[in-house]
């Protein structure tokens, strides 16, 4: 199982964005791992009911960032 440090939980990953306030829009949705919420479209983030332009730029922002570091991880360390 890989390991993405420093988040270990959606709420980890919210408190490091200063976005923990959304943790129960996340959680009620569906969005409980950190594989799921780096899925996420801007519609996403929208439709759990996050309406603040500049939190949803940040959750982009930190949503691709995420991306990046499951593709690097999915490219060195699961070759067969």
């Amino acid at each position: 199982m890989p390991d993405y440090p420093p988040f270990i939980s959606i709420g980890d990953w919210l408190d490091s964005i200063k976005m923990s306030q959304y943790k129960n829009q996340f959680l009620a949705a569906g969005f409980t791992t950190l594989d799921s919420v780096s899925t996420m479209s801007i519609e996403d983030i929208r439709r759990i009911g996050v309406s603040l332009i500049g939190h949803q730029r940040r959750m982009v922002s930190s949503i691709q960032s995420l991306r990046l570091q499951f593709l690097t991880v999915q490219h060195n360390g699961f070759h067969n």
